[in-house]
């Protein structure tokens, strides 16, 4: 399975190898998609067994950690749903940190609503270049695609000179058969001719 890249720029030396490549980016998120979908089921379903988070919380807080609530608090946000979110997480410099299995199952939505964003932008990429595939822009070019995250952001289209994209393949043999070139060893007929000689001496 093709492993997408946060950033690349790739050569493709036709649309149909463009959409192959897209296919392919399309079937890694479904799978990550379903995979992240199943742990965020499973820790919905565990929400409420009582697992005992506070030891963990204080914890951060004796080392130093801030707070995101009282972060909040300070710029006048109200709404209750961010102060839900903001008591679990505490911030060390630029980097947040929790030790709540709510902030768990958040993080794996957070990442479930991305993956769903990127999979509907990819589709809407694809269309375009089955859209483009119509249209015929001929076969002597190239698409030289800037990525991110396995998403085309900008193409560049090149006149692809006749040297490049051409692809050759190259076999060789293997073999433990004697060279022919080699001196052999005696036929027959000069071996016979050697036991009839010592015969004879």
């Amino acid at each position: 399975m093709t492993k997408v890249f946060p950033l690349e720029i790739k050569d493709f030396y036709s649309l149909k190898e463009l959409n192959s490549f897209i296919d392919k980016e399309i079937s890694w998120y479904e799978f990550v998609l379903k995979e992240y979908n199943q742990h965020l089921g499973s820790l919905l379903r565990e929400q409420g067994e009582g697992q005992n988070e506070e030891e963990l919380l204080k914890k951060l807080r004796e080392k130093g950690f801030t707070s995101q609530e009282k972060k909040r608090k300070k710029k006048g946000k109200g709404k209750k749903t961010e102060e839900a979110e903001s008591r679990n997480w505490f911030t060390f410099r630029s980097i947040m940190f929790s030790a709540s299995k709510e902030s768990r199952a958040e993080i794996y939505f957070e990442a479930v609503e991305k993956i769903k964003s990127n999979l509907e932008r990819l589709k809407e990429v694809k269309a375009l270049i089955e859209e483009l595939m119509k249209a015929g822009l001929g076969s002597d070019l190239i698409y030289s695609s800037y990525l991110v995250d396995g998403i085309p952001q900008k193409i560049v289209i090149q006149q692809r000179r006749e040297s490049e994209g051409i692809k050759y393949r190259f076999e060789i043999d293997l073999s433990t058969s004697v060279d022919a070139t080699r001196p052999s060893a005696e036929s027959p007929e000069e071996t016979a001719l050697s036991e009839e000689a010592i015969a004879t001496s």
